[in-house]
């Protein structure tokens, strides 16, 4: 499979595009469309290159509808390298009811692929069993956008203490109070850039496996090992882990080393930390201020 982001030439063929691309979807089964995470922007899977220039064709000839094409932006999320602990008090005074919540969060650190966590030890009813839902619920929205712009992975939020108010309490002022606080935890947190790393495997016919070391290595990936290919003689499966950012140009590499005819699939395999020059410019790039994400 193949997968692009498709760019309309212009704006008012936006709308025009994804209408387009839907209707051509269900009459071939080889296109799968989507939207890229972060953009919006159309993401389609095709077949291969051919299938691609078929169907940009098709959308210029019969849809008049002039598309560029481009890889996919990579995946990022981030998470947080210490914990946090903050009290967040959310109050309004307006007309009638008034608005009150008053949480206390201890935000930490959780193991690698354990995700978001939720608990509560609050004693004595500081904070009424019917509104730790709402805490819950407010944490959860926090962690769609972290401070450096991305969704946050592998936090764990624990309600520890709080306030409430008989008549300006509800589920909506603890949901608020629960989703600023854990921003506020998250910011204080030293947030780390995490980056997508993806696992391949390479088909190439055997006389190239030896150069796929250093194609891998040069793109700054991690050599699995490679085995016969049992359903094509004199081919290799080469495996590899590399940066998610890199498949551009690993297909690119692939291409130019093996004479057009290498190919390789892809799968997620987990997220990595990432630091210095080259997170930062992931982070102005792709972040906050950058793209919706």
């Amino acid at each position: 499979m193949l997968e692009r982001i498709l760019v309309p030439g212009s704006e008012r063929d936006e709308t025009k595009l994804s209408a387009t691309l839907a209707k051509l979807a269900e009459t071939d089964r080889g296109l799968k469309v989507m939207q890229e995470e972060g953009t919006g922007a159309a993401l389609i899977c095709a077949q291969g290159p051919v299938h691609l220039r078929d169907l940009r064709k098709t959308l210029s000839e019969v849809f008049r509808v002039e598309v560029s094409d481009r890889a996919p932006n990579p995946i990022y999320r981030e998470t947080i390298s210490k914990p946090s602990d903050v009290r967040y008090r959310h109050r309004k005074q307006t007309g009638g009811a008034g608005q009150f919540a008053d949480v206390q969060l201890s935000v930490r650190p959780n193991e690698r692929g354990q995700g978001f966590t939720f608990g509560e030890s609050v004693k004595g009813g500081t904070v009424p069993r019917n509104y730790i839902p709402a805490v819950e619920a407010g944490a959860r929205e926090a962690m769609e956008k972290g401070p450096l712009g991305f969704q946050v992975i592998d936090v764990d939020v624990t309600l520890t203490d709080g306030q409430y108010h008989s008549v300006d309490s509800s589920d909506f002022a603890f949901r608020a109070a629960g989703k600023m606080g854990v921003k506020q935890a998250l910011s204080q947190a030293s947030a780390v850039l995490m980056r997508p790393v993806i696992r391949v495997d390479i088909h190439i016919p055997s006389v190239y496996s030896g150069g796929m070391v250093t194609l891998v290595s040069s793109l700054k990936g991690q050599v699995l090992g490679f085995d016969r290919d049992e359903n094509a003689k004199g081919w290799d499966i080469f495996r590899a882990l590399v940066p998610g950012g890199v498949l551009e140009e690993l297909a690119r590499s692939l291409k130019s080393a093996t004479q057009g005819i290498g190919h390789f699939s892809k799968t997620f395999d987990h997220f990595e930390e990432l630091y210095g020059k080259e997170a930062d410019t992931i982070i102005n790039t792709h972040g906050s201020g950058a793209q919706p994400h």
